[in-house]
């Protein structure tokens, strides 16, 4: 049982870390490169230090061998004097040089290869660290484009809430209005009838309205006749 339970504890704070993880990847990412970055700086001073302790070892290295070129020629003077004694202070001086300058020499090689070695780690550094930066840009954009999604679909569902709220709105507009049309014709009918003004149409298009139209048949067929006998008898005078 207290197996199960351990086995049990272990599973949340595993699901609990990965939802941190996944909430705040980028913020951790973000931040492993700023730390690599700062031993990648760190790395680079150290590398200008060695260089530089590199340049100073090889100009030691350069004044020792030019001191024993300068005391060999000034013992090779002492002993061409036939002054022995001071040939060999010249030797005694010329070994102890040789002997320092041996061992700077030795130095300055193991700095240069510690230097080729730093050099190449800064490097291989820096490229990997320009590689993470790239794909920290790319994930901010599939975040951004992540997040964009997410909130384009919750947009477009409340979108679609919205839509059917209109569509149904404006449904009840429409009806509210052809109920409207519809009692406005009733009443207009019913205002109609109750004036008098439907009989008299009724009676109109039955033929038998009070009110007579002239109608265009008839008038063209008096002009066709010519004027009445009273009017031709007008006119004759006038000719006259």
């Amino acid at each position: 049982m207290l197996t199960l339970f351990t086995t049990l504890v272990r599973g949340a704070v595993a699901e609990v870390e990965d939802a941190v993880f996944e909430a705040n990847a980028i913020r951790i990412l973000e931040q492993q490169l700023r730390d690599a970055a700062g031993a990648l700086e760190q790395s680079r001073r150290e590398l200008a230090c060695a260089m530089a302790h590199q340049a100073s070892e090889d100009r030691a290295v350069a004044a020792l061998s030019l001191r024993i070129a300068e005391l060999e020629a000034s013992g090779r003077k002492a002993i061409d004097a036939g002054r022995d004694d001071l040939a060999e202070d010249v030797a005694i001086e010329i070994a102890a040089t040789e002997d320092e300058c041996t061992e700077r020499t030795t130095a300055a090689g193991r700095s240069g290869d510690e230097i080729k070695r730093i050099k190449l780690l800064v490097e291989d550094g820096r490229k990997r660290l320009l590689e993470l930066r790239r794909g920290l840009e790319l994930a901010r954009a599939q975040a951004a484009l992540r997040r964009a999604g997410a909130s384009g679909r919750r947009a477009i569902a409340a979108g679609k809430g919205a839509l059917h709220d209109a569509e149904t709105t404006l449904a009840r507009i429409r009806q509210t209005h052809t109920k409207e049309q519809d009692v406005s014709a009733a009443l207009t009918e019913l205002e109609h009838a109750s004036s008098g003004c439907d009989l008299d149409e009724r009676l109109s298009k039955a033929g038998f309205s009070a009110t007579r139209k002239t109608k265009p048949a008839d008038v063209m067929a008096r002009l066709r006749a010519g004027p009445p006998p009273e009017a031709r008898g007008s006119e004759e005078p006038s000719r006259a």
